[in-house]
């Protein structure tokens, strides 16, 4: 396996990890954007990108494209609310660079998003695009893949919005 990785020097944040099946065929990608890097690296995936990677399969890509809310690599998502400095400095660029080369955009970060209110700013950071989740959360916070049936289709996303058909 060998999945591209961009980490901060000091590999305390992970900004993007993409995976292809085979990377010598196709170069269709969908980016999800999850909440944060837990212990995926150039080496492994976790079982979020695990669950990802077949979710990415059923819908027809080639390989995706793994972007996250908050950059802190940490399997915790309380240590990572308890960081100074959770985002890290590349994120936003990361995310935008990673959305101009992706056919799809997929909200997947759950309900902890709301913290230091950065779902709305990243969904900010997309606005006119189309947005994408496995459906939502009782108060419309896109569900995280690890929480939803494998037969899930991917639904239309807005922020503060119910999700469409699509």
């Amino acid at each position: 396996m060998d999945n591209a990785c961009h980490f901060s020097p000091d590999r305390r944040h992970r900004y993007s990890l993409v995976h292809r099946w085979n990377p010598l065929f196709g170069d269709r990608l969908i980016l999800w954007i999850g909440l944060n890097p837990s212990t995926a690296d150039e080496s492994q995936l976790d079982p979020t990108l695990t669950r990802i990677a077949a979710f990415s399969k059923r819908e027809g890509f080639d390989g995706f494209w793994m972007a996250n809310l908050f950059g802190l690599r940490t399997p915790y998502p309380e240590e990572m609310m308890q960081d100074p400095d959770p985002v890290g400095p590349e994120n936003d660029a990361a995310l935008l660079a990673a959305a101009e080369r992706c056919e799809k955009i997929v909200a997947a970060w759950g309900v902890s998003g709301v913290h230091q209110a950065r779902a709305e700013a990243v969904a900010r950071l997309f606005a006119g695009r189309e947005l994408w989740c496995l459906g939502t959360t009782q108060d419309g916070h896109p569900r995280h893949p690890l929480y939803v049936a494998a037969k899930q289709p991917l639904v239309r996303w807005a922020p503060a919005a119910r999700p469409v058909d699509g």
